[in-house]
């Protein structure tokens, strides 16, 4: 499974201009791929939608996916099909298959364990500097009631196939706000974002980089070639300018699988798939998801404005009034009758 790189230092301001809330229209053909996360009765929640089968569906299936019925979650999904006036789809055709592991992942995960090992070790986050020099991001916390706080968030989040054994969460001593999930599914918060943000607000930064490890953008980003460029420059000349053997494997290394440094940016598709089933993860796990819209106007007004190249730490994503307008109509679309799909987790 692949995470979320990029900076953990640059926050670059973001902007969110007020958006109407979108109306459900009435049918309308749809294809997505996902995974499937979450099943209710009737229904599979794949990329934060709903999908409804019927005997008419054209379904194909492959490892343990004898029936549409009989999909394992967290195998892989593609679906087309056509949406009601209610959001819910109706799949015309399904496809369902095992989620494999390929060369470029395995060299993704080894980078990234790298290069968490070496964040441990060193008991800070740090970046190659001007001269040689380490610029210190803040030190990395592994225990204390924040790094618990942002623990038990997560676990809510996780979907149930992600083993939360698998997962690591680190607190960085850092005032600004921001977060990031790794392909290997180390998770970093700025103990700036949890000083401002409440348990919801929270959540919802955690459920978008979360959703860029479990839909391993990364990995699919390194095989298109999208990080080879001025990611892996930067990783290698990190690695030259390391002092700590072990600092500058871990750049190697991820200079290698080109999706090591902070930096990188998700395309755009990567970055709206984030944004709708880290919302999904938000509602299943019983936190307001109806928050997100104001959360953004508030790194707007933190921040201020920006360019979408620049925004946060969404990377490539579309310009803020469309992303507020994408956000308005996934709650409208997909949450407006929790009684559709009653969330899998009651809030505490």
């Amino acid at each position: 499974m692949r995470a979320c790189v990029r900076s953990l230092w640059a926050i670059p301001p973001l902007v969110l201009a007020a958006a109407a809330t979108a109306t459900p229209q009435a049918a309308d053909t749809v294809k997505l791929a996902g995974y499937l996360e979450f099943r209710k009765p009737g229904l599979l929640i794949v990329d934060g939608q709903r999908i409804e089968a019927t005997p008419g569906t054209r379904f194909r299936g492959g490892g343990k996916a004898r029936s549409i019925g009989a999909i394992p979650l967290g195998y892989e999904i593609k679906v087309s099909g056509t949406r009601r006036a209610d959001g819910t789809i109706v799949a015309g055709s399904l496809e369902a298959r095992p989620n494999g592991a390929g060369l470029i992942e395995q060299e993704v995960l080894s980078g990234t364990q790298q290069l968490e090992q070496a964040y441990v070790e060193a008991a800070q986050v740090y970046e190659p500097g001007a001269g040689g020099k380490q610029r210190v991001i803040g030190e990395l916390l592994d225990s204390g009631p924040q790094v618990a706080r942002a623990r038990a968030i997560v676990d809510r989040l996780l979907p149930a196939y992600v083993d939360p054994r698998q997962v690591r969460v680190y607190v960085v001593e850092n005032p600004e706000w921001n977060a990031m999930a790794m392909a290997n599914f180390s998770i970093y918060v700025f103990s700036g974002l949890m000083a401002d943000a409440d348990d919801d607000e929270l959540a919802i930064v955690l459920g978008h980089e979360i959703a860029h490890a479990t839909h391993e953008h990364s990995r699919k980003q390194a095989k298109k070639g999208l990080f080879s460029g001025i990611a892996g420059q930067a990783a290698v000349l990190g690695a030259e300018v390391l002092d700590d053997p072990l600092a500058r494997a871990a750049a190697q290394q991820g200079a290698a699988a080109g999706v090591m440094t902070f930096g990188n940016f998700f395309s755009r598709d990567d970055e709206d798939q984030a944004d709708r089933v880290g919302l999904r993860y938000v509602y299943e796990a019983g936190y307001d998801y109806r928050k997100a819209p104001a959360l953004w106007r508030r790194f707007a007004e933190k921040y201020g404005d920006a360019d979408k190249v620049s925004n946060f730490f969404f990377g490539d994503h579309s310009l803020s009034a469309k992303r507020a307008a994408d956000l308005e109509r996934e709650i409208a679309r997909n949450y407006s009758s929790p009684a559709k799909d009653p969330p899998s987790r009651a809030r505490r």
